[in-house]
């Protein structure tokens, strides 16, 4: 409809790129009204592939089953826990003869769309999901004092927030790790979905015929080494159509880029390659999150989870012990889970960037030498303050390792704000885009677009 396109060419238009032709033109409209070329291939090894197995390339694939897909459908994620992209959990770890593993991503999500309320009181069913009913509120980072989410006002001027933590009447978490979510999503999908984890999607060519599609890629691709595992294969032919749910594939100089050859020079397709190319479309935002684990004789906090304010390192302290179906450990150790502010996080990228001469900068223990220790120390400090220590003195950790995610979320997405669920899709390429990057930040905006490709390219 006219506010759909509306909000798309805003978009657009605040990043001062020129406006494509698929919201130029009438009949080539950005959404799940969008439908698969009756010219595309036919016969048994027609099949569609995702590239991407966070929660939008899961939701398509279900989506894709849900409504009548009848052929092969394959996910190929450069991941090698399985789903989860931004819901994934860290690569478990060994303290004190146990392990333990953290959400480093997503520290939880929430539900207000009918469709995806649905799917999650069904995860809810089969124990992939639950509610988390913990202490949440602010924080002040300076005088320690919370204020919980029962007293934070929701009138008046608009008060920081943290994916709705602060607001949403359902807090949700994945059981036993947030990447349950996208596990218990793939179980929705069933068995005419087959996953290639630990895969990266390195080309996508559309043949001559313009009808299908081939993948190739590597497998077992060691992302924070940068080093390539096996090399570069086909991995599928005769798709009918490809779907990339991860943003990351368009730009250069990242571990997913992804070359795509075949589009039509002036279509649709090629259009919005390109412009999803440019970071600025939409806009990427990178933090850092901090994985911490006290010793239980450590003081305790009274919040499970705390929006934070005054610091301008630390952005949300969130106690990943207090979550439904974690681990108990035997030695008692609490995990907790800092989230960095924005500003820091564009401060350190700029001095520690994401790329170096166009090639990827790993996550090594070097690039954090200088990054960890101001994490960790700001964090301690908050948790001391909130524990009566006007000092902030407190315990130094067990355990603590940082992760970046140089695209944690995306601002100014295309279809942000656009209710029932976004994608880019073009039915005569047979190519579509689904994502956060396409419908705005968050789990729920991701499923949404997600589910809304997988529609588009039954139909």
């Amino acid at each position: 409809g006219p506010s759909r396109s509306l909000m798309l060419t805003r978009a657009f238009v605040r990043a001062g790129l020129p406006l494509p032709p698929f919201l130029r033109r009438a009949s080539n409209r950005v959404g799940i009204s969008r439908s698969v070329h009756a010219g595309m291939a036919s016969g048994d090894e027609t099949r569609v592939a995702i590239v991407g197995g966070g929660v939008a390339g899961i939701a398509c694939a279900q989506s894709l089953v849900a409504n009548g897909f009848g052929k092969r459908v394959d996910i190929y994620d450069q991941g090698s826990r399985g789903p989860g992209g931004r819901t994934s959990s860290s690569r478990p770890v060994e303290v004190n003869g146990e392990t333990m593993a953290f959400d480093h991503g997503a520290q939880f999500f929430t539900a207000d769309d009918p469709k995806f309320k649905a799917v999650c009181e069904e995860l809810k069913a089969k124990g992939y999901v639950a509610r988390w009913d913990g202490v949440f509120g602010t924080l002040n980072a300076f005088d320690g004092v919370f204020i919980p989410k029962r007293r934070v006002e929701t009138a008046g001027p608009p008060r920081r927030d943290f994916f709705k933590l602060l607001t949403a009447d359902e807090v949700l978490v994945g059981v036993p790790t947030n990447q349950a979510l996208c596990e218990g999503l793939r179980a929705l999908a069933g068995d005419d979905v087959t996953a290639h984890w630990h895969t990266t999607v390195t080309g996508l060519d559309r043949d001559a015929s313009g009808k299908t599609w081939s993948v190739s890629g590597v497998n077992k691709r060691r992302l924070d080494e940068g080093q390539a595992g096996s090399k570069e294969k086909r991995l599928s032919g005769r798709n009918a159509a490809v779907v990339v749910c991860d943003v990351m594939a368009a730009r250069k100089g990242t571990p997913g880029t992804c070359a795509v050859t075949g589009l039509p020079d002036s279509g649709d397709a090629a259009n919005a390659w390109a412009a999803f190319a440019n970071p600025k479309v939409p806009e990427r935002v990178g933090l850092f999150s901090c994985m911490l684990a006290f010793d239980a004789a450590a003081p305790k906090p009274e919040f499970d989870a705390a929006v934070v304010t005054g610091s301008d390192v630390i952005n949300l302290l969130v106690r990943d012990s207090s979550k439904p179906g974690r681990v108990k450990r035997k030695d008692g150790l609490e995990r907790w889970v800092a989230v960095t502010t924005i500003e820091y996080a564009e401060r350190t990228i700029a001095s520690a960037p994401l790329t170096v001469d166009g090639e990827y900068n790993p996550q090594t223990a070097e690039y954090f030498a200088n990054i960890e220790p101001g994490i960790v120390n700001e964090a301690r400090r908050i948790l001391g303050v909130a524990c009566g220590d006007d000092d902030g003195e407190y315990p130094a950790p067990h355990h603590a390792k940082c992760q970046r995610w140089g695209a944690a979320y995306h601002s100014g997405a295309v279809g942000e704000g656009v209710p029932g669920g976004v994608c880019f899709f073009d039915m005569d390429a047979g190519f579509g885009m689904a994502g956060d990057f396409v419908q705005g930040p968050g789990v729920e905006a991701a499923w949404l677009s997600g589910e809304a490709a997988g529609r588009a390219t039954v139909r």
